[in-house]
């Protein structure tokens, strides 16, 4: 049928400003294509696939994280990260460079990043503008040893140690204008589970939360802020972001699998953010009773989440109203 008919009955008194419908509507004028199969994120709708932005520094971090390198040059071998283990997800890489590849001290490098505070900031802007990640995680070395320590707090600090080129500290000092001098910033990636799973693996490392010790005071906590402050001012579109240091006695291979359980277990989370549009009670059908939920909203006798809004705003006017039940009455009958 290209026409329907909605009757509502309700137990509960409805005056004429709770619906109106101004015209009988076609549901042939609505040229809407259904997605059945595709998964958005809450603020990521555009896009065909959400971007996970890994960022490392000093070895083995630039090295775990090389597969994921759109760079030719850098990754001869291929971007890996399309599609990443077909999880719905694209994962991006970017790191320094340095001319002895396992160097102790590596200096400041070259290449999509350098390990200096300047050089840095501008770089990362400039990545998160280009890709708008949907979750970042940055790498560093850390200790010498074989820890995989993940970070929680990132100060807007003026006490740096210098770098290796002038000017030798951040610019400005400190780097966020927007907040206090030595505000605290957290990590909102899922720490527990990324470091459960680190343990419970066969790879031998150390991993632990650092709840209230330091994280450096240089160019690696630099990094680390960036990535928290980016995912602060877009909560809606970065849904999470943190920095985990990598022992420098982890080899590549076993550094490299450790980066792919943290993603994964990133990922993991960031799925309980996923749905699919129309499917407001995410039972995995697009059918009446999704229709009966938004026919309550519309009366008032039903509130949705956050996740079952964004499923539920068909076409993301901010509104649940008739023209979303139109949309959804579209998808069924498709």
């Amino acid at each position: 049928s290209s026409q329907f008919v909605l009757q509502i009955k309700s137990s509960i008194s409805v005056n004429s400003n709770m619906l109106s419908v101004s015209d009988v509507l076609d549901i042939n004028d609505f040229n809407f294509k259904p997605s059945h199969n595709m998964k958005y994120m809450p603020v990521d709708l555009s896009r065909e696939l959400p971007k996970v932005l890994v960022t490392g520094f000093w070895p083995p971090t630039n090295e775990m994280i090389r597969h994921f390198s759109k760079n030719q040059e850098l990754n001869p071998a291929g971007w890996q990260g399309e599609d990443w283990e077909s999880l719905g997800y694209d994962v991006v890489s970017y790191f320094p460079e340095f001319e002895v590849p396992d160097c102790d001290n590596c200096g400041q490098g070259y290449g999509d990043l350098e390990v200096d505070y300047q050089d840095t900031s501008n770089d990362f802007w400039d990545i998160v503008e280009e890709i708008e990640p949907i979750t970042i995680i940055t790498f560093s070395r850390g200790f010498i040893d074989h820890s995989w320590e993940v970070e929680y707090n990132y100060h807007n600090r003026v006490n740096w140690y210098a770098d290796y080129s002038t000017p030798f500290f951040p610019t400005p000092n400190p780097p966020d204008d927007s907040v206090p001098t030595n505000h605290v910033r957290h990590s909102s990636l899922p720490m527990q589970n990324i470091v459960d799973a680190i343990n419970n693996s066969d790879l031998g490392l150390n991993s632990y939360i650092d709840l209230q010790g330091d994280p450096g005071h240089f160019v690696s906590e630099f990094m680390g802020y960036h990535g928290v402050w980016y995912h602060d001012i877009n909560v809606e579109s970065c849904v999470v972001a943190g920095h985990i240091h990598v022992g420098g006695l982890i080899d590549w291979d076993t550094a490299k699998e450790a980066t792919e359980i943290s993603i994964s277990k990133t990922i993991d989370y960031l799925d309980q953010f996923s749905y699919t549009e129309g499917d407001v009670n995410a039972d995995g059908v697009i059918d009446i009773l999704d229709l009966v939920i938004l026919v309550n909203v519309i009366l008032g006798s039903q509130e949705l989440d956050l996740i079952e809004t964004y499923a539920a705003d068909m076409n993301l006017d901010g509104l649940i109203n008739i023209q979303d039940i139109i949309l959804i009455i579209n998808l069924i009958l498709t």
